[in-house]
């Protein structure tokens, strides 16, 4: 499984196969074969592996709902940043498995309970958490695909760094910004 983590790093999901595998442990392909079936199912084991030892924080309820899902949604976007292969596994191959899925739902469950308890009628609390939840996807997504066009475009430019580093202060800005205003505007609606 480490040997197809280290392959992944270096490529990507979508170049990992079977026989990179077996290479990169200098084993026959069938011998990888007796451990899983096929791609899919070495991608679900992967995408398991991932989430527990990632650290993906969990919604922790505090007095102020707003806090909590900010805080929320911060640290679920770092994990992601700082994991391009956890990213690639779940944000952008998409499948995930019932493991997955099961723990995603518990923490959906959660952070909306909790938002209902602060004051948040139903409906609302599902659409705000999903619209965090589509901005911190959607920032960790355009930062990946940013990610991969720069490291190809690396052989022909020369960066010292700068342009990169404001690139990401900026991202984070954007995102700051954006959050902000998605709970603001919650905010105004359910005190209006």
């Amino acid at each position: 499984m480490e040997t197809a983590f280290a392959v992944a790093a270096d490529s990507s999901i979508d170049e990992l196969s079977i026989p990179l595998v077996a290479k990169s442990l200098g084993v026959g392909v069938t011998s990888v074969y007796w451990h899983v079936r096929n791609k899919s199912e070495l991608l679900d084991a992967m995408t398991d592996r991932a989430l527990r030892r990632s650290g993906m924080p969990a919604f922790v309820e505090s007095d102020d709902w707003r806090e909590s899902l900010m805080a929320h949604a911060r640290g679920v976007r770092q994990t992601f940043l700082g994991d391009p292969v956890l990213t690639d596994l779940i944000l952008i191959r998409g499948a995930l498995s019932p493991m997955a899925r099961r723990l995603g739902a518990q923490e959906t469950e959660k952070a909306i309970a909790s938002m209902i308890e602060g004051g948040l009628d139903e409906q609302t609390a599902q659409e705000t958490y999903a619209a965090v939840s589509e901005l911190v996807r959607g920032s960790v997504l355009l930062k990946r695909l940013a990610h991969k066009h720069s490291a190809a475009r690396e052989v022909e430019f020369a960066d010292d760094g700068a342009f990169a580093d404001a690139a990401l202060l900026q991202d984070n800005r954007a995102f700051e910004l954006l959050l902000t205003s998605v709970l603001a505007d919650v905010s105004r609606r359910i005190t209006d």
